[in-house]
């Protein structure tokens, strides 16, 4: 019974100090507080993703690539990975072969010809990445 009561007492002090701290249950939690806990662990995991892709994003600017293509065409495509493979299509910008395979420089800049020549201009391809989905 001292035992059951000790237990008792220690789960009611341990709710009793993570109420205090801010921390709630899951079960608990308002949909801000979930909110809030749920974005820290997003944020870890986008910074260690942006960490791990910073030098192939300097590449791809060096190379002419753009801010705008890199956040609207190549992260939803291949999360800036230049293995990144889905069948036929390869690389940052998820084109065939024909339009640039290898080095981060050789994509970028048949990703770069590959808009220009299909939809007129990055701005446009963006557009179109963005209204459908693909590109």
């Amino acid at each position: 019974m001292k035992k059951s009561i000790f237990a008792l007492m220690t789960i009611v002090s341990l709710g009793a100090a993570g109420l205090e701290s801010g921390q709630a249950h899951a079960s608990e939690a308002t949909p801000n507080q979930y909110n809030q806990q749920s974005s820290v662990t997003t944020t870890n995991t986008n910074n260690t993703s942006n960490d791990s892709t910073s030098s192939v994003y300097q590449r791809f600017i060096a190379a002419g690539g753009t801010q705008e293509l890199w956040e609207k065409v190549v992260l939803p495509e291949s999360s800036g990975n230049p293995n990144a493979s889905n069948g036929q299509y390869h690389g940052l910008g998820q084109t065939n072969q024909s339009w640039g395979y290898g080095s981060v420089e050789t994509q970028t800049k048949g990703m770069i010809q590959y808009a220009k020549e299909r939809y007129g201009s990055i701005e446009a391809a963006i557009s179109f990445r963005e209204a459908n989905g693909w590109w």
